[in-house]
């Protein structure tokens, strides 16, 4: 009877996780509608003045292509999406190759596989472990500091349009204004503005510098940019009025984000609290009485009910991102 009923459980508890599942599926990709419909107009128009396709084979990483020698770069030979992950660490700005980044995942690996098989906590786990630290901590920390630096790049760029529309007005050129750009703002406006510089030092034209960092940066704001320059080229105009409107609009922005924010910082808080007040108490319990909490880990549907709370709560806070999450 009791088997029968546990089974019943399983079965129930397992329909109504994909039943919560599919709703969270259609309930995210309902926020995403118009993120996505932004991001694909911006590419439409990259896709219109400029080639992106050919840009994209021009400017892979010279390092990718040199011969790289020793066991840092046989084991970087092992990493998925090699292209992406170069991509990857120069948005970060680190001036670090695969190589360096595969020798790094491995070192954190090997320490992960080592500590967990000194804690005799099984070999399956130990791999387990090791192999989700060794990518997952890497990857993690890049992805921090290209927030980090996207956010500082997208605080300064209205004043580098300020400063490009001051230069134009007093008779310099577009590349001019573009080095000087470079040379007055500090990282990482700066050092994105002059590898622009750099590029059309080499003999590239400015759209194809622009591109590149376009698609380095991927930022709608840098690509507005762009798209102005280009569009200007195109058909004419007053280039430093342009420049000015956008500059405007992208303060706008920004300030329109910041509100947006303290807006949703309630709700933030409310989601850090509702979604840390289970662990809280679970471990308050472990503490004052170890065999009445241990019994939701031992009992099978205390942990099936363990699993469906966690799911749940997953989605809870997913869904709550996503909604206090707005594209400016």
């Amino acid at each position: 009877m009791i088997n029968a009923n546990t089974e019943i459980l399983i079965l129930s508890g397992s329909l109504l996780l994909v039943i919560i599942l599919v709703a969270a599926l259609f309930l995210l990709q309902a926020f995403d509608k118009n993120r996505k419909h932004v991001k694909n107009k911006l590419d439409e128009f990259q896709a219109r003045f400029g080639d992106k396709a050919a840009q994209i084979a021009e400017t892979k990483s010279i390092r990718l292509n040199q011969q790289q020698t020793g066991f840092g770069a046989k084991l970087s030979e092992l990493l998925p999406n090699r292209d992406q992950l170069q991509i990857r660490l120069r948005r970060a700005g680190m001036a670090v190759d695969l190589a360096r980044y595969a020798l790094t995942c491995g070192g954190i690996a090997v320490g992960t596989l080592v500590f967990l098989l000194i804690l005799k906590q099984g070999l399956l786990l130990a791999v387990f472990g090791a192999i989700i630290l060794g990518f997952g901590l890497p990857h993690v920390f890049v992805g921090i500091k290209i927030g980090k630096r996207i956010k500082a790049f997208t605080s300064q760029f209205p004043e580098a349009i300020d400063l490009m529309v001051r230069g134009l007005k007093s008779g310099l050129p577009v590349n001019e204004t573009i080095a000087n750009v470079a040379k007055e703002l500090p990282a990482p406006t700066g050092d994105e503005f002059q590898r622009i510089t750099d590029a059309m030092r080499l003999g590239k034209t400015l759209e194809t510098a622009l591109w590149e960092t376009s698609d380095r940066l991927d930022t709608p704001d840098f690509k507005f940019f762009v798209i102005s320059l280009v569009v200007q080229k195109e058909t004419g105009g007053n280039l430093g009025e342009t420049l000015e409107n956008l500059s405007t609009i992208l303060r706008s922005r920004q300030a329109m984000k910041l509100k947006v924010k303290a807006l949703s910082s309630e709700a933030k808080a409310s989601a850090w609290i509702v979604g840390s007040l289970p662990f809280v108490m679970e471990g308050l319990i472990l503490v004052l009485n170890n065999d009445y909490a241990m019994s939701l880990f031992k009992n099978p549907q205390g942990q099936i009910a363990a699993v469906a709370g966690l799911i749940w709560m997953g989605i809870g806070i997913a869904a709550m991102a996503k909604i206090v999450n707005f594209e400016v």
